[in-house]
C-alpha cells in the first residue's frame, strides 16, 4: 500500500482520484530520468527532487522564459518537473546523509541516475538504504546498466542513440548516420524506467515487496530497433538507412510551405493519389499501369519521387491534406511545433493545459497528456518548484527539524 498522506502543504495538490496519489517518489535524477518521474508526479504521485544546494544542472538549460537566462526560468526544467516538489541537500556531507536517509523512510520509490558504485560510496546504495525501508522500490537509470564492462562508462543522449544502434538507422542511404532529435535516449530510458516502476509497485502490493530495478539507457535504445535484430540473425544482413523515402511506398515529400509524408503502396491508396495527379494534367511519367506494382515502383524510385515532388512542390501542406482526404489517401502534413499549437484535434482533446505561475503573474500553456483515464485522471496540478521551495515543509514539518536546525544546516551549506 502507498504510504499514508505526509503533509497538508497546500503546494502539494494531493488528487484522491489520481492514479498514483499516496505515493511518495524520490527523484534524483539526471536528463535520463526526469521524464520518468514526471509521468508519475503527473498520474499523481507526491514527487520530490532532492538537489544539490545550487540546484539541479536542469536548471540551467535553455531555452529560458522570454529568453531571461535563470535557474528559476528554464522552460526545460519547467517541462520535466510540473507536480513536483523540491528540497536541497548536499549527500557528500554525514549531516545531508542522515537525513536523506529519514527521507527515504518516507518514501515509497527512489528513482535514481547515478554512475553505478557512487551511491555505494555514500553509503546510499540499495542495500543499505533497504535495511532502512523493506519494501522501498529503487529504480536506477543508467547508461549501460549495472553490470558489464561499461557499466561506469559515462555518457550522453547521442551515446546511448549510437550504441544503442538507433543512429545507425536514420538519415539517408548515401549519407552519414543522424541521430534523432528530442533527446529519445534519455526518454526511452525513462519510458522504460516508468514502466518498470509501476509494475514493481503492483509486485509490491500483491507480495509486500520492494525491489531494485536496474534500467540501461543502451539497451532500452536497442529494444526499437523493430526488425534490425532479425534481419541479421536470419539473413547476416545488417539493415541500411532509408532516409525519407523507404522502400518506394513511404516519402517525405517537399511542398509550398514545409513538407508533407505520404504512403503510397498498392494497397494503401497509389492508383487514387496518380488519380489525383492525373486529374490535375500532372504525373505522365508514373502513369504506366506497371507502377502498380510495388517492386517495380522501388525499382524506378527516383522516377517516382521527382514527379511527386514536382506535383506537391506548388501546393500548401493544408490544401494538399484536404485533397487528400477527400480522395481518402494516407497523407499528412509534417507539422510544425506551431503547426500543433495551432492544431484543431490536439485543441479538442484539451492537449494544451494552462499551468499559473503565481511569481510571474502569468500563465503557461504546457503540453498535456498523450491518453485519457476516466477513473485515475492524468493532470497538471501545478508548476515546476523554485529551488528549495519545499524544504521547510518537509524537513520541518514532516521530519521534526526545527527552524534553528534548518537555519543551520543551510548556514553549513547542507542545505
Amino acid at each position: 500500500m502507498p504510504a499514508a498522506p505526509h503533509d497538508d502543504n497546500p503546494a502539494h495538490d494531493n488528487d484522491p482520484k489520481a492514479m498514483l496519489s499516496g505515493y511518495r517518489v524520490l527523484d534524483m535524477c539526471d536528463e535520463k530520468g526526469l521524464l520518468c518521474t514526471k509521468l508519475m508526479a503527473d498520474l499523481g504521485a507526491e514527487v520530490i527532487v532532492v538537489e544539490p544546494p545550487k540546484g539541479s544542472p536542469a536548471r540551467s538549460r535553455s531555452p529560458f522564459y522570454h529568453d531571461q537566462p535563470d535557474r528559476e526560468k528554464s522552460l526545460y526544467f519547467w517541462y520535466f518537473h510540473t507536480n513536483k516538489r523540491s528540497v536541497t541537500l548536499n549527500l557528500e556531507t554525514p549531516d545531508g546523509q542522515a537525513l536523506f536517509k529519514s527521507l527515504v523512510q518516507t518514501a515509497d520509490v527512489l528513482v535514481e541516475t547515478s554512475i553505478p558504485g557512487e551511491l555505494d560510496r555514500l553509503g546510499l546504495d540499495y542495500e543499505h538504504l533497504r535495511a532502512l525501508k523493506p519494501d522501498l522500490i529503487m529504480t536506477s537509470i543508467t547508461n549501460f546498466g549495472r553490470e558489464g564492462p561499461y557499466r561506469h562508462y559515462k555518457a550522453s543522449d547521442i551515446i546511448g542513440l549510437s550504441m544503442g544502434g538507433l543512429t545507425y538507422l536514420c538519415g539517408e542511404p548515401d549519407g552519414p548516420p543522424v541521430p534523432p532529435g528530442g533527446e529519445q535516449g534519455y526518454q526511452l530510458a525513462a519510458l522504460n524506467g516508468t514502466m518498470s516502476t509501476l509494475i514493481a509497485l503492483w509486485h509490491r502490493e500483491m507480495t509486500g515487496q520492494g525491489q531494485h530495478i536496474d534500467v540501461s539507457m543502451q539497451a532500452a535504445v536497442a529494444n526499437t530497433l523493430e526488425t534490425s535484430h532479425q534481419t541479421f540473425d536470419f539473413n547476416r544482413e545488417i539493415r541500411t538507412r532509408t532516409g525519407h523515402r523507404r522502400q518506394a511506398s513511404a516519402y517525405i515529400l517537399p511542398c509550398l510551405d514545409g513538407f508533407i509524408a505520404v504512403l503510397g503502396t498498392s494497397r494503401m491508396g497509389w492508383p487514387r493519389l496518380v488519380e489525383w495527379l492525373r486529374d490535375e494534367g500532372e504525373g505522365d511519367a508514373i502513369a504506366d499501369p506497371q507502377f502498380t506494382d510495388d517492386y517495380y515502383r522501388f525499382e524506378h524510385e527516383d522516377v517516382v519521387y521527382q514527379t511527386l515532388c514536382d506535383f506537391f512542390a506548388t501546393r500548401t501542406k493544408q490544401a494538399i491534406y484536404t485533397e487528400a482526404q477527400r480522395r481518402r489517401l494516407p497523407l499528412a502534413p509534417v507539422n510544425t511545433p506551431q503547426d500543433l499549437a495551432d492544431s484543431p484535434q490536439l485543441q479538442a482533446r484539451g492537449f494544451f493545459v494552462e499551468v499559473e505561475h503565481p511569481e510571474l503573474g502569468a500563465t503557461v500553456r504546457y503540453p498535456g497528456a498523450p491518453y485519457g483515464l476516466s477513473e485515475t485522471p492524468w493532470r497538471l496540478r501545478h508548476r515546476a518548484p523554485s529551488l528549495g521551495e519545499d524544504n521547510e515543509a518537509i524537513y520541518v514539518r514532516e521530519l521534526g527539524l526545527s527552524r534553528d536546525a534548518l537555519s543551520a544546516l543551510r548556514a553549513g551549506g547542507i542545505l
